[in-house]
């Protein structure tokens, strides 16, 4: 993981730094992470008629990612309604003459089910329809394009990336041994060497789990205030360290 190399040195300088600087901060690497983020496959396989985002688009939920050329599909659909459109009606026409008593229930009941099993298709067909089109499921932006206009794509296909850059998060890797004293609230400065700033953070939440290899635990944090020009993928260091123990 990125992360683990960014930080690894910084983990196992950072107890010595503490142990011989007394009350300094050890500096502990971080990354800027996006708490909502996809990979955007292809939902069929097929010709892509428009897709129009680049990498570092913005795009709002709901906007059309890509839309695939379903001529046949559109077809099926389309003769799924005239069918549904057909057997409707004979329903209708079986429904009068049985109140004019001049057809059995039977005819009447295969009439119900053709109708039935008419929806079913139209059901399936829509569905199929609906691949068609891919929708943006959040706001943000565009990370990767993997692929291109007017290229086939096979089902599953990766197409684009997407990240929420408006929902960012800090990531750290910490001394398990902090854990003592550690705690969400805890306050710190996160120096991001990207934009050059410093920002006051917050920690969120820690992991469920310690790392038994290198004792160490990872941590969330969220900036406090505005935090503009911050992308995913951004690192610095963290000025974090235990409190000082007063004699």
């Amino acid at each position: 993981m990125q992360l683990g190399r960014i930080v690894a040195a910084l983990l196992l300088a950072a107890p010595c730094a503490h142990a011989q600087g007394g009350a300094q901060d050890s500096a502990i690497g971080v990354q800027v992470v996006a708490r909502l983020d996809a990979v955007i496959g292809a939902p069929m396989a097929g010709r892509l008629r428009e897709f129009p985002l680049r990498d570092g688009d913005r795009f709002q939920a709901g906007d059309v990612l890509a839309r695939f050329a379903c001529a046949q599909v559109d077809a099926v659909v389309a003769r799924s309604k005239a069918t549904l459109g057909k057997k409707q009606r004979q329903l209708d026409i079986s429904a009068k003459l049985r109140q004019l008593g001049t057809n059995n229930t039977a005819e009447y009941q295969l009439a119900v089910s053709e109708v039935a099993e008419a929806q079913g298709d139209l059901v399936i067909a829509d569905a199929n329809a609906e691949s068609c089109t891919v929708h943006a499921p959040f706001a943000g932006r565009v990370g990767n394009v993997s692929a291109r206009n007017f290229e086939w794509v096979t089902a599953g296909a990766p197409m684009l990336e997407l990240v929420s850059d408006r929902e960012l998060e800090l990531e750290l890797i910490l001394p398990s041994r902090w854990l003592a004293w550690l705690q969400t609230g805890t306050v710190f400065t996160a120096h991001i060497q990207e934009t050059g700033q410093a920002y006051q953070a917050a920690i969120i939440r820690l992991s469920g789990k310690v790392d038994s290899v290198s004792q160490s635990v990872k941590a969330y944090a969220r900036i406090t205030g505005d935090a503009p020009g911050l992308l995913p993928g951004m690192s610095g260091q963290a000025e974090l360290s235990p409190p000082t123990r007063t004699k």
